[in-house]
């Protein structure tokens, strides 16, 4: 299998699992205890609750002809837009303890229609510059990932802190840019990223194409290299040297940006394609080895704190997101990166600005207005 299918693929499962992800954290926070209970350690007690809370959240019922339910039902938590979709903004940040600031490298905004289950999902590049505002203002030359921290972080909260506030303006400045509605937001830290790969093991990828890059410091040392293997094993974040030596860092694999990957030179549209493996390799590993049962209760349990999220906890969203993931459609056609040159455009300055117009006319395609929606509430 090439590259190009094998980054279609991951494509996919990486908005499976965004979204997946979201589900699984809402719905560790308000699984009902019996689920967890001795008696139930077959898995049936998670499968009869997973079945309950799914009719919770619409007006039809799961049976073995139809997995998928029709219509979402009114007065849920989850609220969608009033466009009658679910968007969410993913948010990847590099927050780490022993530096300062903020910046969201990984922006992604995924949308799903709730009647049909098509989804859409577009990746925002961290550079990307001259973006309008809510409120009428422009970014200027002020890249995306630093508007958060920049313009609406409160400068007086702890290092650690979340400024849910700041998230949420920051939210409707991408709604904004995209011309859409936004209406929730999930983020989580690399820090957090090392740690859920941890939590499941180690995940293995195919590496099609030899990464080295050697001005990467990790730790005391300097330069990685990943070798051209099938079924190479990645941890969280181990130590790594200079090649000869192996890197088998996930954190590493999905962070460099410089150096070489194959023939081509290593950036940051080449390591957002590393993300996506890491992420398929994730979700089969997770389906595999965990299965529907006490297995993948285990793993929702020790991941939901891994995720910031202003979406609700109760035991009703959770059946709301747990229904639309079960019904999700994904075509390649409905996945897009904003990258050069059909999105965005390099500036003399060497910054990179979107093509609006180009940008607009995809999002209001594929984050088209659902007919027959339901009233907010």
């Amino acid at each position: 299998m090439g590259p190009r299918t094998a980054r279609s693929r991951s494509s996919l499962l990486l908005t499976r699992l965004c979204l997946s992800l979201l589900a699984t954290v809402v719905l560790a926070g308000a699984l009902p205890t019996a689920a967890m209970s001795p008696p139930l350690q077959d898995g049936g007690g998670l499968r009869v609750a997973l079945d309950a809370m799914r009719q919770l959240a619409t007006d039809s019922r799961s049976n073995k002809r139809k997995r998928t339910t029709s219509r979402p039902r009114g007065g849920l938590p989850v609220k969608l837009g009033k466009d009658g979709r679910l968007t969410v903004l993913l948010i990847g940040s590099d927050w780490r303890p022993d530096s300062g600031g903020e910046r969201l490298d990984v922006l992604m905004v995924a949308t799903i229609d709730p009647l049909t289950g098509a989804a859409a999902i577009v990746s925002i590049p961290r550079d990307l510059s001259g973006i309008p505002l809510a409120g009428g203002s422009n970014s200027g030359g002020m890249p995306v990932n630093s508007i958060y921290y920049i313009r609406y972080r409160d400068p007086s909260l702890p290092h650690a802190a979340l400024d849910r506030k700041g998230l949420k303006r920051f939210s409707k400045d991408i709604g904004t840019f995209l011309g859409t509605e936004i209406d929730y937001w999930a983020l989580t830290r690399f820090g957090t990223f090392a740690n859920l790969v941890n939590t499941l093991g180690g995940v293995r990828v195919d590496i099609d194409e030899e990464v080295l890059d050697s001005s990467y410091h990790h730790g005391a040392s300097r330069g990685v290299w990943f070798p051209v293997q099938e079924d190479y094993k990645l941890k969280g974040d181990p130590k790594c040297k200079p090649k000869p030596r192996k890197c088998h860092s996930a954190l590493v694999y999905a962070r460099s940006r410089k150096g070489t990957m194959g023939g081509e030179l290593n950036n940051d549209w080449r390591r957002a394609e590393r993300q996506q493996d890491i992420v398929r390799a994730a979700v089969k590993q997770l389906i595999d080895e965990r299965g529907a049962g006490v297995g993948l209760l285990g793993t929702l349990l020790r991941v939901r704190d891994l995720v910031e999220t202003d979406l609700p906890k109760t035991t009703e969203a959770a059946g709301q997101l747990y229904a639309l993931i079960e019904k999700m459609k994904l075509p390649q056609a409905d996945m897009k990166v904003l990258a050069p040159a059909t999105w965005a455009g390099l500036a003399a300055d060497g910054s990179t600005k979107p093509r609006l117009d180009t940008i607009r006319d995809w999002v209001d395609k594929h984050f088209y207005r659902v007919k027959g929606r339901r009233d907010r509430g």
